[in-house]
């Protein structure tokens, strides 16, 4: 039976359309407005291999919304609250240690590539994995895995595969019937590809594939759906995902089918409207350019970066409490702890940063030592203090500085991903400054303030 759409919904679809919001899921944001996936690409300039991209995937080839009524068509996703209990999952490609809430039942993608995404609804943090499967024991083996805490722009470490080719997160390029019911959709839109070529661009991180030339498109290639195209004859829910395939388009995040487009199974979904995707074919469809967008090749902020990071002596100052890094008793001892304190002018508060292989050295001016996640390289936990100790190049060491927020960056120690914090979100004189895992929150956000 075919499924009724209020008439008045269809006057509203274009007037709600122009109300972007931040997409959200049971009360969190997916990712800041300025995300990459939340951000349009309609006035994008088409890129300059489009043509040769549109024919390696097929120009001829019919587009298909890979997602429908049945449970086993489509990503599910599970909701769960913070009290779910987590578990240890063991990896035979790559995946963030974890531990993944994984809940009784959980819903596994039906195909072969066994997904499974959950949320974590109190802390707003997207676990993702890859072709998970319980073991005879009772223990949990996936191919590989990721966790994106839903308030932050950062973006895995290049190079790094997610639950996903491109190493990308999966959950906000997915079609969910909600949003199509409430109008508009709001963000970019997931699909496969085949072949693909050899590299990836911003905002992807990885690749899967051997094919070398500039007509095989890359992972995180960004398309969108011509604005020539006359969507009226379709169906109110496919005008909907249309209306925001021009807008917004869709990024190649994996191997597969041409032209598929994700989406989330809902029994609410019109199967015979949904199949209305096949009148499209993939010359309906150019690349756009979307480096115009990039702040920062390590973080999804598209839009304004947070500025250059200075060469010389600098306070860095937190978001949260506005006070400075400091030296801990202005202390040239190895092991001083980092402690913030408000701003003096001390040479314990002055640091450089130079750059090095795969991010930067950070030095106090005071001892002349430098910035350390203490306990070595092998210190991954959250907690692990910051103190000072001679430069020795482990990657305890070293430290990613990336776009967070207009004017402040994320401080991100290059052996565990985690970030510079400020214990408990305190705004004393004498908080601890550890590492912790990347949340986006101002007690997280330094700003470089160059001295005078």
């Amino acid at each position: 039976m075919v499924r009724s759409f209020p008439l008045a919904c269809l006057g509203l679809i274009s007037a709600l359309f122009l109300q972007a919001q931040t997409p959200t899921v049971s009360g969190c944001a997916v990712f800041p407005s300025n995300n990459v996936w939340n951000v349009r690409a309609d006035s994008l300039p088409v890129d300059a291999n489009s043509d040769a991209y549109v024919q390696t995937l097929g120009a001829t080839n019919k587009a298909h919304a890979d997602f429908g009524m049945s449970p086993a068509n489509g990503i599910p996703y599970a909701v769960v609250p913070g009290s779910q209990p987590k578990f240890t999952v063991k990896f035979y490609y790559d995946g963030d240690a974890g531990p993944y809430p994984i809940p009784p039942n959980p819903p596994i993608e039906a195909n072969s590539d066994h997904h499974l995404l959950t949320i974590d609804k109190d802390n707003c943090i997207l676990y993702e994995l890859f072709n998970l499967q319980k073991q005879t024991d009772g223990s949990w083996l996936a191919g590989s895995g990721a966790i994106f805490p839903l308030n932050s722009n950062r973006l895995r470490a290049a190079g790094y595969t997610s639950a996903d080719a491109a190493g990308l997160p999966m959950f906000p390029g997915l079609v969910r019937y909600d949003e199509v019911l409430s109008g508009h959709i709001d963000h970019a839109l997931r699909f496969t590809g085949m072949p693909t070529g050899n590299r990836f661009i911003w905002p992807a991180r990885h690749f899967a594939s051997s094919n070398s030339g500039t007509k095989y498109p890359p992972m995180g290639q960004r398309f969108r759906l011509k604005q020539s195209v006359d969507i009226s004859r379709y169906g109110p829910h496919m005008q909907v995902v249309l209306q925001a395939l021009k807008a917004y388009g869709m990024i190649l995040a994996d191997n597969g089918a041409s032209w598929f487009v994700t989406g989330v199974p809902d029994p609410r979904w019109n199967d015979d409207e949904m199949h209305q995707f096949t009148w499209l074919v993939g010359a309906d469809f150019e690349a756009v350019d979307e480096s115009s967008l990039m702040a920062n090749v390590n973080s999804a902020q598209a839009g304004p970066s947070s500025g250059p990071i200075p060469t010389g002596w600098v306070n860095i100052v937190s978001k949260s409490s506005g006070e400075c890094l400091d030296v801990s008793a202005m202390s040239i001892a190895a092991g001083a702890p980092m402690q913030q304190w408000a701003c003096w002018g001390g040479q314990n508060q002055n640091f450089r940063l130079t750059a090095v292989q795969n991010g930067y050295e950070i030095t106090a001016e005071n001892s002349g030592l430098q910035l350390d996640v203490q306990g070595g390289q092998g210190a991954t936990q959250n907690g692990a203090p910051i103190v000072q100790w001679p430069f020795w190049g482990g990657s305890n060491e070293i430290f990613r500085v990336e776009a967070a927020s207009p004017g402040f960056f994320s401080i991100v120690a290059l052996n565990s991903g985690k970030c510079l914090d400020v214990s408990g979100q305190s705004t004393a004189n004498g908080a601890a400054i550890q590492q912790w895992a990347c949340w986006g929150g101002d007690n997280q956000q330094w700003s470089l303030v160059a001295v005078q």
